[in-house]
């Protein structure tokens, strides 16, 4: 497994990192859909299973004046599933969501706090809220993701 790029947050190589190499590490190795957002990891616990993400969607996440109910899902899913990730030490592919959206997003950038519900051997029940600028939460998520234990799928 790459253990210098996006592969090397998983498995061993993952949890050998302290939380805060963790979140270096993913931040210096975004992928390009977080890389769009101009995502950035914040913080997170592993004994605690939670995670922090910022975002700060260019003008294609906005449709006309307010934040596209995709992009809120897309921020919503990824603070999720890297919560699980970060957690488990697994990928966390989305098998189902359910998204709840608020209120419009009409801010240019937004903090979501990811956490973990539920986990089983195979599967994550994963939680995450998104939060404007001004603390104001815009929307919420449930998901339920697959543990990709066997991580030689990956190579």
């Amino acid at each position: 497994m790459d253990n210098t790029g996006y592969l090397g947050l998983f498995g061993e190589p993952g949890a050998a990192l302290t939380e805060t190499a963790w979140v270096a590490h993913a931040n210096n190795n975004l992928t390009p859909n977080l890389a769009a957002l101009n995502a950035r990891f914040l913080d997170g616990s592993r004994t605690e299973r939670w995670l922090r993400m910022s975002y700060e969607p260019g003008a294609g996440a906005y449709n006309f004046a307010q934040l596209s109910g995709g992009s809120m899902a897309e921020m919503l899913d990824q603070t999720a599933t890297h919560c699980g990730s970060l957690a488990t030490g697994c990928p966390c592919p989305t098998l189902s969501m359910t998204v709840t959206i608020l209120r419009a997003g009409t801010a240019k950038s937004y903090v979501a706090t990811g956490r973990v519900l539920k986990l089983t051997k195979t599967n994550a029940v994963l939680g995450a809220d998104l939060d404007d600028d001004s603390g104001r939460r815009i929307a919420t998520v449930t998901v339920v993701s697959q543990l990709i234990t066997d991580l030689s799928r990956l190579t």
